[in-house]
């Protein structure tokens, strides 16, 4: 090596001739060097010093050196040069000296000569992994201890690590590395925690590797530095069961030194128990967090950030610890980068961290920087406001801003999350949910049943059907491999009946998976498939029983929403499962006072639509909707009349009777016909009277307020004011009142008798303009009704009777007794019609009451049809006499009839006792 002293004349040189006004001798420089003199000019040292690296030079020379000699003293001849050790050129000279202070330096300086030294160097030259392994592949032989661990540690500090992930060498580097730690003589705490931090770092999980690496690490626990220890930690957070012993072994090490880490130490420590969801480690998350509380101002954002990241995903919820990395935030939230932003919103956002100023502050910072997000950063960003409700408009359009530019980029959990956060916050406008759908057609083929399950969920939700994509997500699911949870079941259903999305194939294999998952599925899950399933009217009586069985294990954590949903959809498939209505009429009883009003009215039509008359389900149902009366909307007014009607109950209309009323101005068609029909069908049942008083005996207190309403049990329900203001306004919406409805409200009216001329004008124009839409039951109940009321419409009834010609072979029993009846009364002789319902009758006649075979013989005898009167007679006395009780209107009206017609055709039929007829009127609907 040159001179020093060369060196510095040539530094001399250049500087007189940059600078020549410089003279005389120098005073104290910096670190107290003097210059130097050469030929009369003065050039301060420290110039040169300058321009290197680093100013820690040490001086060397052949001879011993004093601490003042050189740059940091007075001038030596002895020093040769001035040099860092790190920058000392490799085979270095072995003969240098210097003071016994840089003795440690110069040892370095004289191990360049050692062969082991010397390579290090060359892989500390070496910046790639892929360059790295193909060192270490060439030399890996002439590797010792260090060599191994230093190469394995800047393998995992290089920026193409994962490119090598699947390289065998990498295992090979790994294998040796750990081989060598074994070797307790020559191995130091550190390069075994440099060694497991590698391994963690590039995810090189081999179990007999790493349980020899377990070893090691057991038998050095107590020898390792606290930074050293925290590194062990997070390096065995990616070995996850492979390390679970040694994970635990080192959490309690690290507890007993946690006094001594630093703060990337506990944020690393706590990072790694989150990571590895290592359970019964409160103690120490509560010394990290009085510890990291201590000293959050030394934290750097990333520090704070994967603290409350842990503390979030471990479900800590520490209130203090929130406080004071908030703090810490509002305070130099200018240095936080988009990544620590979004991971501390989305810790707050588990955490449920309610502080209005700190959540602006969030949102605010997140706003400056929103242009640099990544995709996944907007994605938690949006999970995060839709999970603490703050729906910022402001923030969300930007978000949709940016997100249109990078929607390529998005992962099938991006695009999930986004999907799902914008329906949850109500903001996924249809541009919003088509950039999502034309994502997820570019990339569902990497969707997993969950993320299909979560994505139809946000569509549904927003009542955004996409059909291609349903279509997509439909054949994806048939073709998917992976399995299907109780979760992405029941959410698919639910989505697939919001949508009314009827693809029978993913139906059938819904429906099959939950029968074969039944015993994984909670009673929400259960729930919510029933409910899914009522919808879209697809009964599935095994799969009901199926969830009858399982339902027991439920009892008590169901819910009001599940035990409305779960009724509400057995209602809709109308299937009748005693077990599974039991069960459920047993939940609801004890717990009315708890539901919603809409939970309510659903749950009661449930039970009304399959006609499950459970004694204190009617009787606890009957109390509590006097209690609620007042609260009632109109929609839940209605419902509830229809099913007190249907389970007998009718005495509590009454009750009902005033709120129904004032509500009748805010019903719609349906409504409207569904009140009337209740009212009018409305009968107070004895058997349901009793079973009530004997269920509420015990609270008599609560019967006197019901007593005014029970008396009036035995008399049909009947308010004409009522039933005139449900006219008035069913005029009003004349033209919106469909088939069912023109029927239903006829019929109520014609059972009350009331008649209105006004209305039943107006009906029947709207009848006659519906007459091809009308189906046979609303053809007899509507030719009945205007016939009870001897309301005249000869052109109505004649296209009503037009229409029964096409259906003649469509009418049940009740149906031709109604019509052949109403013909009778309203004095509409029709010979073809007449013989055709006979004959229509004579096919139904062993199906038929004795009732209606007396209003076919009275309405046939009426109309003077003797020829097929007697063919009916042929067919029917039979069947009769069997059936008929020797007294009642039926058998007197049939007898009469009969001998009547044997009287003027002299036939003899079997000789009856001769009664007059009575005064008596059929009811179409039984």
């Amino acid at each position: 090596m040159a001179s020093f002293d060369a060196f510095e004349r040539g530094f001399a040189k250049a500087s007189l001739a940059q600078d020549s006004s410089v003279g005389g001798l120098p005073g104290n420089m910096c670190g107290g060097c003097r210059g130097r003199v050469k030929d009369g000019v003065g050039v301060p040292f420290t110039n040169l010093l300058q321009l290197l690296p680093n100013k820690e030079w040490v001086p060397f020379g052949h001879e011993a050196l004093s601490v003042e000699s050189g740059a940091f003293g007075t001038r030596n001849p002895n020093v040769q040069f001035y040099l860092k050790p790190s920058l000392m050129p490799i085979c270095g000279s072995v003969d240098l000296k210097t003071h016994v202070l840089y003795q440690k330096d110069l040892a370095f300086l004289k191990k360049d000569g050692q062969h082991e030294v010397r390579i290090n160097k060359e892989i500390s030259s070496i910046w790639t992994a892929k360059e790295l392994l193909n060192f270490a592949h060439a030399r890996s032989t002439e590797f010792d201890l260090a060599n191994v661990v230093t190469v394995l540690h800047r393998i995992a500090k290089s920026a193409d690590r994962w490119q090598m992930k699947r390289d065998a060498r990498l295992g090979k580097i790994v294998a040796q590395a750990v081989d060598v730690l074994g070797e307790d003589g020559r191995t130091t705490p550190r390069d075994i925690a440099k060694t497991q931090w590698a391994i963690g770092r590039l995810h090189a999980q081999d179990a007999p590797v790493q349980e020899k690496l377990n070893r090691a690490i057991a038998r050095r626990m107590s020898e390792f530095e606290a930074q050293g220890l925290s590194n062990v930690i997070w390096g065995l957070a990616f070995a996850e069961q492979d390390a679970a012993c040694a994970m635990r072994l080192a959490l309690l090490e690290f507890h007993q030194r946690i006094g001594e880490c630093d703060p990337q130490a506990l944020s690393n420590v706590a990072w790694s128990i989150a990571k590895s969801l290592a359970a019964g480690h409160e103690p120490l998350l509560l010394a990290l967090s009085s510890a990291s509380i201590a000293r959050v101002k030394k934290f750097d954002p990333q520090g704070l950030a994967n603290l409350s990241w842990s503390f979030a995903t471990l479900q800590q919820h520490d209130p203090v610890l929130f406080a004071r990395v908030g703090e810490t935030f509002l305070s130099s939230s200018s240095t936080w980068e988009p990544q620590h932003i979004a991971n501390f919103l989305w810790s707050c956002a588990r955490c449920q961290v309610e502080s209005p100023p700190l959540l602006a502050g969030l949102c605010a910072a997140s706003s400056c920087s929103l242009d640099t997000w990544t995709c996944q950063g907007l994605a938690n960003l949006a999970w995060s406001l839709a999970k603490l409700e703050r729906a910022e408009n402001s923030l969300l359009e930007r978000i949709i801003t940016v997100l249109a530019r990078k929607i390529r980029r998005c992962s099938p959990q991006n695009t999930v999350n986004l999907a799902w956060s914008f329906a949850k916050l109500l903001a996924a406008t249809s541009a919003v949910l088509e950039l999502l759908a034309s994502q997820t057609t570019r990339t569902l083929a990497e969707f997993s049943p969950q993320h299909c399950s979560n994505l139809s969920w946000a569509f549904a939700t927003m009542s955004h059907m996409q059909e291609p994509l349903m279509m997509m997500i439909s054949r994806h699911m048939l073709e998917c491999k992976e399995e299907c949870h109780a979760q992405d079941i029941a959410s698919l259903l639910w989505s697939c009946a919001k949508l009314a999305w009827q693809d029978q194939a993913l139906l059938k294999h819904l429906c099959a998976s939950c029968i074969v998952k039944v015993e994984s599925f909670s009673a929400q899950h259960m729930a919510m498939c029933t409910w899914a399933l009522g919808c879209l009217t697809l009964p599935q009586q095994e799969l009901m029983h199926s969830f009858a069985r399982q339902l027991p294990r439920s009892r008590g954590e169901i819910g009001t929403q599940g035990i409305s949903n779960l009724a509400h959809g057995l209602g809709k498939q109308a299937l009748r499962d005693e077990d599974f209505l039991d069960f459920l009429s047993q939940e609801a009883s004890g717990s009315f006072a708890l539901f919603t009003n809409q939970e309510f009215a659903m749950t009661l039509w449930a039970f009304a639509k399959l006609h499950f008359l459970s004694p204190p389900l009617v009787a606890g149902a009957c109390q509590e909707c006097l209690e609620r009366r007042p609260h009632l909307l109109p929609q839940d007014l209605v419902v509830l009349s229809w099913a007190f009607a249907r389970l007998d109950v009718g005495w509590i209309l009454s009750a009902m009777s005033a709120e129904v009323q004032k509500s009748i101005p805010e019903l719609g068609p349906q409504d409207l016909a569904n009140v009337s029909w209740a009212f009018a069908a409305a009968q107070a049942g004895a058997w349901s009277l009793l079973e009530f008083f004997s269920i509420s005996l015990c609270n008599r207190e609560g019967l006197k307020g019901l007593f005014p309403y029970l008396c009036q049990s035995c008399h049909q329900v009947e308010d004409a004011p009522m039933m005139s203001s449900i006219a008035q306004e069913a005029r009003r919406q004349i033209l919106e009142l469909e088939v069912q409805d023109v029927s239903n409200i006829s019929w109520a009216f014609a059972k009350f008798g009331l008649r209105d001329a006004h209305f039943f004008e107006v009906l029947a124009e709207r009848v006659s303009a519906l007459v091809g839409c009308l189906l046979p039951q609303n053809l007899s109940i509507l030719c009945w009704s205007f016939a009870k009321l001897e309301l005249q419409k000869p052109k109505l009834i004649t296209c009503i009777m037009q229409e029964c010609w096409k259906h003649v072979d469509q009418f049940d029993s009740q149906g031709v007794s109604n019509l052949i009846w109403s013909l009778a009364v309203l004095a509409y002789d029709s010979p073809s019609l007449c013989q055709r319902l006979s004959q229509r009758a004579i096919c139904l006649v062993h199906e038929m009451t004795a009732q209606e075979m007396a209003n076919i013989a009275w309405g046939l005898h009426v109309l003077q049809h003797g020829n097929t009167l007697q063919c009916f007679l042929q067919h029917s006395i039979g069947p009769f006499s069997r059936m008929a009780v020797r007294d009642g209107a039926a058998w007197v009206d049939f007898v009469n009839v009969c001998l009547e017609a044997q009287e003027a055709s002299g036939t003899q039929w079997p000789r009856p006792c001769y009664v007059h007829r009575s005064c008596w009127t059929p009811d179409p609907l039984g």
